[in-house]
């Protein structure tokens, strides 16, 4: 399993889809304005220009990145052990609902004053620490062709499992990295 601050990590990942939209929306407002699209200005730098949200494509891409390499990192890298499965069922229609959550709060950031958006990510901050070490959906794993599976071993134990492989029967899973203490990787070799 990953240490706690890969786990973190993980779990931070899964909101760069609402860092996209907020940039997308700034780009937007900006472009309705008649105003110019730049970046940090080093000329004429100040702090203040680090959360301007043109900026944030590159954190965007920065957390597309990390979970690619999380992703590589425990295929490579974490212990496979083996799994008796009961019963497995898809859980990516839980996606659908989950991408709508996240990206509603980001219509109306871009209107509100500071004060709203340092409130709006303390409670993301909080959302973040919560799921770190529970179930949780990324939807960067849609991205890199992963589906999610709700799955129940034979000891009576329910984990979210991400599998590139198309998941029909308990027969097709039999090892697994464990990610976090609830989300399991698919370590199994594809049957010909």
């Amino acid at each position: 399993m990953f240490s706690k601050l890969l786990k973190l990590t993980f779990a931070i990942t899964a909101y760069a889809p609402v860092i996209l939209i907020c940039w997308i929306v700034s780009i937007y407002n900006l472009i309705q304005s008649g105003g110019n699209i730049s970046f940090i200005d080093f000329s004429n730098f100040k702090i203040t220009d680090l959360i301007n949200r043109l900026n944030l494509i590159f954190l965007f891409l920065l957390l597309v990145l990390a979970s690619w390499f999380i992703l590589k990192l425990a295929s490579n890298k974490l212990t496979r052990n083996h799994i008796e499965v009961k019963s497995i069922k898809s859980s990516d229609l839980n996606m659908n609902i989950l991408v709508f959550s996240y990206f509603l709060p980001c219509v109306e950031v871009y209107k509100k004053d500071f004060i709203y958006l340092i409130a709006w990510f303390l409670a993301l901050c909080v959302i973040i620490y919560i799921n770190k070490g529970t179930y949780f959906y990324n939807p960067l794993m849609k991205l890199f062709g992963y589906s999610y599976y709700e799955i129940a071993t034979k000891k009576e134990v329910t984990y979210l499992m991400l599998s590139k492989q198309k998941l029909k029967n308990t027969n097709d899973i039999n090892a697994y990295s464990q990610l976090t203490d609830f989300v399991l990787l698919n370590s199994s070799n594809p049957k010909m």
